[in-house]
């Protein structure tokens, strides 16, 4: 059975763009492939956002809301006495726009869809607010990237002065919104449990479809990158999601000096969009901060490089990053928190600490050892395509399939 779906998406998931959006790029190509009819609708930042030319083969319509990536206060100040949302929903990254409010109403009134996915729960608020106009046979279905609430909460674990009041309006809203949907798609199973310590309530409308890789772009070099003695290390993020910023700063803060002692002439790479100035000014002959371009730039990255390093402790969610340096060949050393979702078995597919002692000691072994290096990687790669795209888009095609219950 043909499904007719719209997506909702806080960013327009180009085929070229690096980070989260990517996985939606997938979804949406790997059900069309399947057979199911996508409608689209998105915000357009940029040129490139407008000018793009991977989604239009997979998709029925797009309709694209011309967006503006920072708000005024006074309008945001409106915008909260009128939508009564917490502002994290009005000016946070891809938060409330009345065109993409208006495009789904119109979009309704034209055409009947077997199920909506809003692909973030930021995009959760327009099924929200707007619920009594979507039919009752339309399942409506929040994919839950990351628990805004649990995000929030280990922000303040690590100093960030965040007011109880702050948290406790974002918790209502936002499990309000899952709530009020029919379903929730989570990343990992550790991401369903946060949700449901937080709302027992939820457990019967939840099912975990996972993130994937790409594996016939991301493959190992055609040439053996694991016995050459360049000595470079890779982190690679969306640096407009500050989990991403924090590990670069812990990497640096915590494990570089260590690892220097040992490798003198180890190189580190910061590798992502739109670096902040706080990043920039951590430059360095040996460290390398630099906006990564599209997803060919950052796979060549991958291949030039000798070790992955994944330091990551704030945010939810699956790290995508992990399956495509893994695709690539690539050894990783993780924290815990980093590897949700794909449950490594330590010192085989990769290594995992949380003290960063440890974590500096792995990346330092790996630098100095081939073998292993080798070792690692052959086992990575094994792993990472039980992880390709299409695994997940069948699983998601199963839920979907599944409709109301």
């Amino acid at each position: 059975m043909s499904l007719n779906l719209l997506f909702l998406s806080k960013l327009l998931p180009r085929a070229d763009i690096i980070g989260g959006p990517i996985l939606i790029y997938h979804r949406i190509k790997n059900l069309s492939l399947m057979g199911h009819k996508i409608t689209l609708i998105a915000p357009a930042y940029s040129k490139e956002d407008r000018k793009d030319k991977s989604l239009p083969n997979f998709c029925q319509r797009i309709i694209l809301i011309d967006s503006v990536d920072e708000r005024p206060h006074d309008e945001m100040e409106a915008l909260y006495k009128r939508l009564n949302r917490p502002k994290f929903f009005l000016t946070g990254d891809g938060g409330f726009y009345q065109g993409i409010e208006d495009a789904l109403n119109l979009t309704l009134k034209e055409k009947h869809f077997n199920a909506i996915i809003a692909e973030y729960s930021m995009m959760g608020q327009y099924l929200e607010a707007n619920h009594s106009l979507i039919p009752t046979d339309t399942s409506t279905i929040i994919s839950v990237h990351e628990c805004y609430t649990k995000a929030f909460e280990l922000r303040t674990q690590k100093g960030e002065d965040i007011s109880d009041d702050t948290i406790k309006e974002l918790f209502n809203y936002e499990f309000k919104m899952y709530n009020t949907v029919d379903k929730i798609l989570t990343l990992t199973r550790e991401d369903a449990d946060i949700l449901i310590n937080y709302a027992p309530d939820l457990k019967d409308k939840i099912s975990v479809v996972p993130h994937g890789v790409d594996t016939d772009f991301f493959t190992p070099p055609k040439e053996s990158a694991w016995n050459r003695d360049s000595k470079n290390i890779l982190y690679v993020g969306n640096f407009q999601h500050y989990p991403n910023v924090d590990a670069v700063k812990i990497f640096i803060n915590h494990c570089w000096n260590k690892i220097l002692q040992e490798v003198p002439d180890a190189r580190f790479y910061a590798i992502g969009f739109n670096p902040p100035q706080e990043l920039l000014d951590l430059r360095s002959n040996n460290v390398i901060v630099q906006d990564g371009g599209n997803n060919e730039n950052i796979r060549g990255f991958y291949w030039n490089s000798d070790v992955f390093v994944a330091p990551i402790e704030l945010g939810t969610g699956f790290r995508g990053k992990l399956l495509e340096a893994m695709a690539c060949g690539l050894p990783v050393v993780a924290t815990s928190r980093a590897t949700f979702g794909i449950n490594p078995a330590n010192g085989k597919d990769m290594f995992v600490a949380d003290d960063y002692d440890i974590f500096s000691n792995y990346v330092i072994t790996l630098l100095k050892d081939f073998k292993l290096r080798k070792q690692i990687a052959i086992n990575a790669i094994a792993l990472a395509r039980k992880f390709d795209h299409r695994h997940a888009a069948l699983r998601l095609e199963r839920v979907l399939k599944e409709g109301k219950e």
